[in-house]
């Protein structure tokens, strides 16, 4: 019989929710002037989003901080 000791990867979950739904409730949030720090915003969207990547959710975060310095605007 033959063992194998590679690390056996589970597949990546389905995402729930677009790019676009994520970047636009990440917008909403910045807007409404309630969060001055990113991890309380975050984590009101994850509320705001049960089930949400976290990955996703991360990486959607960074790139929208990405353009929002590009264009001159400081969060």
């Amino acid at each position: 019989m033959r063992i194998s000791r590679s690390r056996q990867r589970s597949p990546k979950p389905e995402k729930i929710y677009s790019d676009k739904d994520i970047e636009g409730m990440l917008v909403l949030l910045i807007y409404s002037g309630r969060h001055t720090h990113a991890e309380p915003l975050l984590a009101e969207a994850r509320k705001l989003l049960p089930g949400v990547d976290d990955t996703q959710l991360n990486h959607i975060a960074n790139q929208l901080a990405k353009q929002l310095k590009d264009n001159g605007i400081a969060w």
